[in-house]
């Protein structure tokens, strides 16, 4: 078998010469692939050549007898062929084509290049988490400051464990109570003129939702586009404004009692 492998060998090395652009041709890939099939004959031989050595020869092998081992193979094409990526670019691509039909493999990936390419990934996911912190602390302050002032302007109304809940109802206390405006005094007697109800404001109160989802009253413009936002967060945005709006006021408001209940 090593007498045969040797001189498959020896013929590719002459057609190298003699032959232009050889190893581009049909008799280069079969004559690789006919030592690659001699060299895998020679394993099973070698292997039982080695179990009829006697036990002190295998336990003190001389240096010339170590047979090398898969990896070792391995290991030494690969330097082989990383030197050809240097010298001879082409060469290397036809190399690397040839080893993705052995290996029925579309890509490979340089280990160095792969852990590269997964460093750079964890870089930009840390960046991202950084970054996706840093906004969550300025809503978190945001938020915080907008309730403090809340409870600054209502003190009538005291703070529970639902500060979003007690900020909406602080300020439709604001709606409700800031809205009225005493009335001009008379000309002749100074009696106050008649106040009317306070306008309702962009936000609906809870008894206003409750009426429209009982079907009592709809929205007013404002308080519908209103809604309609409040709604699509608190299902999930489970329906699009349109799909909302279609379904009708009513229906909207249910969204937002129910979901208010529950919280």
């Amino acid at each position: 078998m090593k007498e045969l492998r040797d001189l498959l060998i020896d013929c590719r090395i002459e057609l190298r010469k003699l032959v232009r652009d050889f190893q581009k041709t049909e008799l280069c890939e079969r004559l690789d692939l006919a030592i690659q099939t001699v060299t895998q004959m020679q394993a099973p031989a070698k292997a039982e050549a080695a179990k009829t050595r006697d036990d002190s020869d295998n336990d003190n092998p001389s240096p010339s007898e170590k047979s090398a081992t898969t990896n070792q193979v391995g290991l030494a094409w690969q330097t082989a062929a990383r030197d050809l990526k240097f010298s001879d670019p082409p060469l290397y691509e036809r190399l690397s084509e040839k080893v993705m039909r052995l290996l029925e493999q579309k890509t490979m990936v340089d280990p160095v290049t792969e852990l590269k390419q997964l460093g750079d990934e964890l870089a930009g996911v840390r960046a991202k988490s950084f970054a996706d912190a840093k906004l969550r602390t300025a809503l978190e302050n945001e938020r915080d400051t907008l309730l403090g002032a809340l409870a600054i302007a209502v003190p009538q109304l005291t703070d529970s464990g639902d500060r979003v809940g007690v900020a909406l109802a602080r300020i439709d206390w604001l709606i409700q109570h800031g809205a009225a405006k005493p009335g001009a005094a008379g000309a002749a007697g100074g009696s106050a003129a008649p106040v009317g109800p306070p306008p309702e404001g962009p936000m609906p109160t809870p008894e206003i939702l409750k009426a429209v989802a009982d079907g009592l009253r709809p929205f007013s413009k404002e308080q519908r586009e209103w809604s309609v936002g409040e709604a699509m967060v608190l299902s999930g945005f489970q329906y699009t404004p349109v799909e909302l709006i279609e379904k009708g006021d009513s229906h909207i408001a249910r969204i937002i009692v129910d979901a208010r209940n529950k919280g």
